[in-house]
């Protein structure tokens, strides 16, 4: 009964390790073209944070003719 066990597990388990180092090699040489998901939020911060900036030296300018650009 072991010897029935040993002969069918052996080849499932060569597929799967064939097919899974066939995908890795294959997924590892494609890249993705573009920005990544963190260097889009550092860019969408930087710009969020110049506005907050701006927008805060704009009603400084106008309410207490203190702002720097305005």
């Amino acid at each position: 009964m072991a010897a029935r066990r040993s002969e069918r597990a052996a080849p499932a388990r060569e597929t799967r390790a064939t097919s899974r180092m066939a995908e890795a090699g294959e997924t590892a040489a494609e890249s993705k073209p573009g920005m990544g998901l963190g260097d889009a939020m550092g860019i969408v911060t930087f710009l969020l944070l110049v506005a907050a900036i701006l927008l805060t030296d704009m009603v400084l300018g106008k309410q207490y003719g203190k702002g720097v650009f305005f």
